[in-house]
């Protein structure tokens, strides 16, 4: 018997292939079907072409995917993809979903203002709206490896600046699924007090990474996330 599906959504500047890597080859083995969604405009690695949709036409998006499957899928959120699933969830369902790294639902006021005090040089990059810019100039917001961060940099693509302006506005739903939260307590962007608030906020189960970064799904914890995965699963 097949099990069910996953859906997994990529955060900001990143694309299907950061799941391809490990999180599919696993979780295909383990008897799932793997769907990895490309957001509007994330298709093409490494990509420099400026985009710009909304943080709502990313939601759209996975409404398709999700509205195109036979049966409701488990979903699986990074970043601002765990954003994008929160904000879906506000009217669409899923059998589970799980948040990795992922924005909290009082949105990314407080992460952001924490990397400008942290990294004054980001400051113009915000004002040239360009967030690749500082993601690149500042890869430690993503890997806590440097040879993770060479290796992966080259692959993130221009986000649009108006999603991120959306990730501003928190939500206030609950959700009805079981929830899984899983963060690393080295994450660069969201702190580990922000993943107990969103857990706290959902009723979810709670899982913090010893080490991990924000790239959860491509730094040297991903064996322990992957195993929490499918325990929880």
């Amino acid at each position: 018997m097949m099990k069910e599906t996953l859906v997994f959504v990529h955060g900001m500047c990143h694309g299907a292939w950061c799941w391809e890597r490990y999180f599919i080859p696993y979780f295909e083995e383990l008897g799932y079907t793997c769907l990895a969604i490309n957001l509007p405009g994330h298709a093409e690695k490494g990509s420099t072409k400026s985009i710009s949709f909304s943080l709502n036409r990313y939601v759209k998006a996975l409404e398709e995917l999700v509205g195109s499957l036979d049966e409701e899928p488990i979903l699986i959120g990074h970043s601002m993809g765990g954003m994008v699933v929160q904000r879906y969830l506000k009217t669409g369902h899923c059998k589970k979903a799980i948040l990795l790294a992922s924005v909290p639902p009082q949105g990314v006021l407080f992460p952001s203002l924490r990397v400008l005090s942290r990294y004054p040089g980001t400051i113009p990059y915000l004002f040239q709206a360009n967030l690749l810019g500082a993601f690149k100039q500042y890869p430690q917001l993503f890997f806590n490896d440097k040879a993770l961060a060479e290796q992966y940099l080259p692959e993130l693509c221009a986000e649009s600046f108006i999603a991120y302006l959306g990730l501003f506005l928190p939500v206030s739903h609950q959700v009805s699924c079981p929830i899984l939260v899983i963060g690393g307590s080295k994450d660069g962007l969201i702190s580990v007090e922000e993943f107990q608030q969103t857990a706290k906020h959902y009723r979810a189960d709670l899982e913090i990474i010893a080490g991990g970064s924000h790239g959860l799904m491509l730094d040297e914890t991903r064996g322990d996330v992957m195993e929490k995965m499918k325990g929880w699963l």
